[in-house]
């Protein structure tokens, strides 16, 4: 048995060294049979028992590693939810099974211990039937791509197994809320999904009858259909459907209810029966996992190990891990600790236990609210607000309250709440001492919290309300749902009369996002103490605000004018919000009607839409609203993109070396270090490249440089690099792990040049690409700004920013060597795959017919893997060629966004000349574009903005003239609209300045002088 040492200092060195375990003597913990080192869960029904040494591993990749590829790799952070899969464990106490959505791609394989996964080819395929969700799905057009697809099925399946009751449309959405789709839009996944609303009982029959909208219920199948409804009173074939197929409701019970049960995977009953055991188990690079079962095992596994990480849902680690280089090597799953997973109505306020899941504490504070009403409830319902925007559902539903607070992020949009609800929060050491200590002081730098290594966070203690004690919770982000805060802050205030007055006895202002920490805004709470609150006090409490909550220009996350307009704007709010509160109850004057609107609180209506085309009853199926031929793959997760093609024998995988520099000379690349790490195969940099180190047609294969026109970029980095992100070498290893650790081995010095990091900054140094000036004319503007025909002049400029592509599915190529490695093979996520042909051979010094590219389909692509996936395709084939074995490049999400580029942005100075009843007469403009470092197609994109400059308006006289800045950036590319979006954008931004000018609508302006008739 594994030996078992006394825990302390000089026993723990050589135990790390050797892969011993340590655990305290003298405990309950103390016999190595008390722990297991076996793990035991069951996948789509089968019972698979997981070694020792898997504990390195996610879910998701030992789900890809054993055939079951539908869950796919988005972004590897939680955020996309493409690797959602359904997890079913069993409740002792309720003695009931659970079923919830999480994100494969964060869940610790080892933390899946006793419980059931079910992945989308768990619940239908194509040969034995698909499931109602995946069949829905397809039928209503709700996938393109497709790679999202899995995702959106596992959620809204994982929402229906997780209560017999029909959930409604905005809990479906809601559920939605942590997947992303690139391509549909949302409008038919949510159409789709729709049908499983409950939204008129009568529609919940399994007996032939009507439906309530006068469609009949097909005794076949028992849900509305329109078979019997072919002709229309007049007996005619309708020709106009004047709303999509609108998926009608089915039978609820087909999807979980009796008459579908047997259809379902149940719950494993071995996994119900089984004595669950504390876990002790390891991982790859000496990674040691521990799951107690006891909050004294716990703390004596802390006293071992100060500096162990304690996970619950590893929305942090993980992405510590996955994306910072992290190195943690002993990690604790505190899933199982009881102590830590109460919830408890006490005198004085509820206890919430450090692990429990965000999605039990929402559900366990509508309960509360419900029995206990609103008089007590005030924190408790602005956390419940708060906890709706808070990420996705997957996260909430493994994310923990302890850790979401001991991260302390400075963007927390809890933190912010404990701190102004005057929550404290108990602290336990190894040697069970309880120490309290209230939110505000708890947390003390950026990251860092009053937490010493030997102590864990116990519970979370929340006091009721009082009487006339009011709090309110505020969140702004770009978008509603799963985005992450620009500003966010918690705000209590108590009211209390005195002397005939309602003044201000207690207040507690706390804003996040702003600093390194929540910060308190002592100076106004001090100055609304013992005040009235009325709008005589704002102006100063502005001011104080101000002091209190300074931002600084060059802040961290930008945008410093607006927030700091949002902390002005959330205190307004608030205080209108209670000064209404007051009112409703005749102790306060009413709000001016102007601003009402900035109380009432907006709730979002349900996603509705239609469509009307006309329905070709006779021809070919042109015109019909046809099932793309793939859509059945895609929903059942058996459609095989280039990540899912099995790997030959013998397959490499890559890993890039990527510079650090955005403008610099390479000076050397040491490789010394990163041959001996685990796997390591090559490392292959620009003097390896056995043809030219460029990617243009054969004519140029003599040429150093690459480019789909222009031919000036490389496909290693030879001498000089011009961006971060910039390829200088290939690393291939046995793995796609080890590729990642030896090529953040390599070593490159470098010594650093001048950067250009603007549009503005290359105007100014003249940064231009060769041969990139171009100009378009119409009449002659100079005359008509010269004469008088024109009332008004104005002139200005507007920037169009960038944008990510962000395709579901990143850039990946796999290559293998035929003919003894005289012709080269590959499937490539491209959009472009004779281009990939046509590169990599002049790349490899091969003739055309001996190189190989296909595509069967892409995750996305948007334009971004029109002309930059060839540079990751062709630095696979170089390694593949020389070792004359197969490689497979998938890029993480993190290295595909840094080396690829973006939509263009734009900036764009304009004169303008009108008349007084808004005729434009004249238009003279500017238009630069950021092509970054080199020129790709951003010509074309200038030249396609520059046509586009005039929208749709009639403009007699027109000068437009256009430049590509070079600047040390990844070279942008083509993105869907290609410049025509940016030109419309900087058009629409002259005539709102000119309306401004005129003091008319815009629209006026457009319609009735401008458009083009």
């Amino acid at each position: 048995s594994t030996p078992i040492l006394t825990c302390g200092p000089e026993s723990l060195r050589p135990a790390v060294a050797t892969g011993e375990v340590i655990l305290p003597m003298g405990s309950p913990t103390n016999a190595a049979a008390d722990w297991s080192d076996e793990a035991l869960i069951y996948v789509n029904g089968v019972r698979r028992l997981l070694p020792d040494g898997l504990a390195h591993l996610t879910l998701l990749r030992y789900l890809r590693d054993i055939g079951l590829r539908g869950t796919k790799l988005g972004c590897g952070e939680g955020g996309c939810g493409a690797c959602t899969v359904m997890v079913s464990c069993y409740d002792q106490s309720t003695k009931k099974s659970q079923h919830f959505a999480i994100n494969a791609c964060l869940a610790p394989l080892y933390s899946l211990e006793g419980m059931h996964i079910i992945t989308v080819e768990g619940i239908g395929n194509c040969r034995r039937g698909l499931h109602p969700v995946q069949e829905r799905l397809a039928e209503a057009h709700g996938s393109q791509c497709g790679f999202c697809t899995p995702g959106f099925v596992m959620s809204m399946y994982a929402l229906l197994r997780s209560s017999k009751q029909p959930p409604t449309k905005e809990q479906i959405e809601d559920s939605l809320a942590g997947n992303l789709c690139r391509c549909t839009g949302y409008r038919p996944i949510i159409d789709a999904f729709g049908v499983f609303a409950k939204t008129d009982d009568s529609l919940y029959t399994a007996s032939p009858s009507e439906s309530a909208n006068g469609k009949a219920i097909c005794p076949s199948t028992g849900k509305p259909c329109l078979c019997r409804n072919e002709t229309d009173v007049n007996g005619n074939e309708s020709s106009l459907l004047s709303s999509v197929k609108t998926y009608l409701p089915s039978s609820y019970n087909e999807i979980d209810g009796n008459a579908y049960n047997e259809k379902e995977l149940i719950f494993p009953p071995e996994l119900q029966l089984r004595k669950i055991m504390p876990l002790r188990l390891n991982g790859f690079n000496g990674v040691r996992w521990y799951r107690p079962l006891k909050l004294d095992q716990l703390l004596q596994l802390k006293s071992c190990y100060p500096e162990a990480k304690l996970i619950i849902g590893n929305s942090e680690v993980g992405v510590e891990t996955e994306f910072k280089n992290a190195q943690y090597g002993v990690m604790i799953s505190v899933t199982h600790v009881p102590e830590l997973h109460t919830l408890k109505v006490e005198e004085d306020g509820l206890r919430i236990g450090s692990a429990v899941r965000l999605a039990q504490l929402q559900d366990f504070l509508k309960k509360v609210i419900a029995e206990r009403g609103s008089l007590q409830t005030s924190s408790c319902q602005a956390i419940l607000r708060q906890l709706k925007w808070f990420a996705g559902t997957q996260i909430r539903n493994v994310a923990s309250v302890g850790g979401n607070i001991c991260t302390a992020s400075p963007i927390s949009d809890l933190n912010p709440l404990w701190m102004s609800t005057g929550a404290t929060f108990q602290i336990i050491d190894v040697n069970n001492n309880v120490r309290t200590t209230v939110a505000k002081d708890f947390f003390l730098g950026y990251r860092k919290v009053d937490l010493k290594d030997d102590e864990v966070l116990l519970s979370v203690i929340l006091p009721w309300t009082r009487p006339f004690e009011y709090v309110k919770e505020f969140k702004q982000a770009h978008r509603r749902q799963d985005d992450i805060a620009l500003v966010n802050a918690g705000m209590r205030v108590h009211i209390t009369e005195a002397e005939g007055n309602w003044i201000v006895s207690d207040v507690s202002i706390v804003y996040g996002g702003v600093a390194a920490v929540p910060l308190t805004a002592g100076k106004t709470e001090s100055f609304l103490v013992g005040k009235k609150l009325d709008y005589g006090l704002l102006d100063e409490a502005f001011n104080l605000l101000k002091e209190d909550i300074p931002l600084a220009e060059n802040a961290p996350g930008g945008m410093v004018e607006f927030r700091s307009s949002l902390t002005l704007s959330f205190f307004f709010k608030f205080f209108l919000y209670v000064t209404h509160e007051m009112n409703t109850k005749g102790l306060s004057e009413g709000l001016d009607v102007a601003n009402m609107s900035a109380i009432q609180s907006y709730t979002r209506p349900v996603t509705t839409g239609t469509q009307g085309y006309e329905l070709v009853r006779q021809g070919t199926a042109v015109g019909q609203p046809m099932v793309h031929l793939s859509a059945m793959l895609q929903v059942t997760g058996e459609a095989e993109y280039v990540g899912d093609t099995p790997t030959p024998p013998n397959t490499l995988h890559a890993a890039l070396v990527l510079s650090k520099e955005a403008h610099a000379r390479i000076l050397s690349i040491d490789d010394s270090v990163a041959k001996f790490s685990p796997g390591f195969a090559g490392l292959f940099l620009s003097k390896d490249v056995p043809g030219a180190n460029n990617i243009g047609p054969i004519r140029f294969l003599q040429k150093k440089n690459i480019g789909p026109i222009i031919h000036d970029g490389e496909v290693f980095a030879s001498d000089v690099v011009t961006c971060v992100g910039q390829i200088i070498g290939i690393v291939v290893a046995d793995t796609h792990d080890n590729a990642k650790a030896a090529a953040n081995k390599v070593n490159v010095k470098y010594s650093e040049l001048p950067a250009i990091l603007s549009i503005e900054e290359a105007i100014k140094a003249g940064s231009f690409h060769p041969h990139t000036t171009r100009c378009l004319s119409k009449g002659d503007v100079e005359l008509c700004f010269a004469s008088n025909t024109c009332d008004k002049v104005i002139e200005g400029e507007v920037q169009v920013g960038g944008q990510e592509h962000f395709y579901m599915e990143p850039q990946c190529t796999l290559v293998w060597p035929v003919d003894s490695g005289n012709e080269i093979h590959m499937i490539s996520s491209t959009q472009a795959p004779h281009t990939h042909q046509k590169y990599v051979a002049n790349v490899l010094g091969l003739p055309l017919s001996k190189v190989v590219c296909k595509t069967k389909r892409i995750g996305g692509g948007f334009g971004g893997k029109e002309t930059r996936s060839v540079i990751f395709a062709a630095a696979a084939s170089v390694a593949s060629y020389c070792l004359r074995r197969p490689v497979k490049i998938v890029l993480d999400r993190d290295v595909d966004m840094m080396t690829t580029g973006q939509r263009h942005s734009f900036l764009g100075k304009y004169k303008v000349g009108f008349t007084n009843d808004g005729k434009i007469l004249a238009l003279d403009l500017e238009i630069y574009n950021n092509g970054g470092n080199t020129l790709d197609l951003s010509l074309a994109v200038l030249e396609h903005a520059m046509l586009e400059s005039e929208n749709v308006y009639d403009i007699p006289n027109i000068r437009a003239s256009g430049k590509v800045c070079f600047t040390n950036f990844p070279s942008n590319t083509a993105f869907r609209g290609f410049g025509g979006p940016q030109g419309m954008l900087i058009a629409e931004n002259w005539i709102h300045h000119m309306a401004t000018e005129l003091r008319r609508s815009p629209e006026e302006i457009k319609v009735s002088m401008n458009i083009f008739c």
